[in-house]
């Protein structure tokens, strides 16, 4: 009996060390599980804050993207207009040149007329009685 109750003892020992045992571990796995809850919302935030920066960058993207689109389609507008422009601006000089051209025709024949005109009153005045004569 008394051997019972040494085993006995040594057992209930064996029990508390193990006991003691698991009291520590318990307690080195609560610390372990408020140190990775801690790194967990450390983490959270850090991905919190990195959406919302990614959010943040997509929206000014977004708007970029607008105002480059905004500034090609008034590029597309004003290299349009300019188009139109030089179109217009060529066929009026291609009429001026026109009106040049008929302009230089009419004043050749405005010549040749003022040189046929002047060769007649010419003509006539020698015609004249007391034309004398030029050399």
């Amino acid at each position: 009996m008394l051997q019972d109750l040494n085993h006995l003892a040594d057992r209930l020992s064996a029990l508390a060390a193990y006991a003691t045992q698991l009291k520590s571990e318990r307690s080195a796995l609560l610390s372990r599980i408020k140190t990775l809850e801690g790194e967990c919302a450390s983490l959270r935030e850090q991905l919190d804050k990195q959406q919302a920066d990614y959010t943040s960058m997509a929206e000014i993207s977004v708007r970029h993207q607008a105002d480059v689109d905004a500034a090609r389609k008034q590029a597309e507008q004003v290299q349009e207009a300019l188009f139109v422009e030089l179109v217009q601006h060529q066929d009026e000089a291609q009429k001026l040149r026109d009106q040049l051209e008929l302009s230089l025709g009419h004043n050749q024949e405005l010549r040749q007329v003022a040189e046929q005109a002047r060769d007649q009153v010419t003509a006539v005045l020698q015609r004249l009685p007391g034309h004398i004569e030029q050399e």
